[in-house]
């Protein structure tokens, strides 16, 4: 059985940031760009609400713009795009062939993976409700399933079955693996801020540099979305 390794994914996962970050960076940038645009957020009243544990002052804090929905679609797109250009840096050795092919989409693949984030964000947020416990657990165990979808070619159910299959018998080695994503993060953003648009990139390839360990084929080869299902 193929088990991670967590010192070998982060560093198969910096040496493709490091390699990669030109792209990968402003994609991020423009991301965070446009789902700041959904929310508007008053940052010194959110921290006093998270400070009080102040739910009314929370929701002062935070409201809602009337592009919400634009952007929420937009932020889709875009995520599934991102996820094809990490999966084609780390299978072939660049993101892309061409900037037009880089942002062109299968739509009906599109509307699978959009079906298959809104259900996953739901799934783990009723699991967190339940004691927090069980989102956890649901969240390791279907974290691939949006990622099949975006690049595998996967349907609804088989990017749900596929992640629940893929997991068996790692959640240990995911949980450590979220906890060190965790890490980056928390690093990257200490490091000046910009630092943390970098620390997501590297951890968006340690989602993909696990997924194809699980997958059992960990080195990368030529690029399969086009064969697989």
């Amino acid at each position: 059985m193929k088990k991670i390794v967590i010192g070998d994914t982060v560093s198969r996962a910096w040496d493709l940031a490091v390699k990669h970050w030109p792209i990968f960076v402003l994609l991020v940038v423009i991301y965070q760009m446009i789902n700041g645009l959904g929310l508007n957020i008053d940052f010194p009243m959110y921290t006093e609400a998270i400070t009080n544990n102040d739910p009314a002052l929370m929701s002062q804090a935070i409201t809602v713009s009337p592009w919400l929905a634009v952007t929420f679609l937009l932020g889709i797109y875009l995520n599934y795009v991102m996820l094809n250009l990490y999966v084609n840096a780390y299978c072939t050795g660049k993101p892309y062939s061409t900037m037009s092919e880089a942002f062109k989409v299968d739509f009906n693949q599109l509307a699978i993976f959009f079906c298959v984030q809104l259900v996953f964000g739901l799934i783990v947020g009723l699991g967190t409700c339940l004691c927090i416990i069980p989102g956890i657990y649901l969240y390791f165990r279907l974290m691939y399933a949006p990622l099949l979808a975006a690049t595998q070619g996967a349907s609804f159910t088989e990017a749900f079955s596929r992640s629940w299959e893929m997991t068996k018998g790692h959640f240990w080695e995911l949980f450590l693996l979220g906890l060190t994503m965790i890490g980056i993060a928390i690093l990257g953003f200490c490091a000046c801020f910009v630092g943390y648009f970098f620390a997501l990139v590297i951890i968006s390839f340690m989602l993909v540099v696990s997924f194809y360990v699980l997958k059992g084929n960990d080195a990368p080869q030529a690029f399969e979305y086009q064969t697989e299902v």
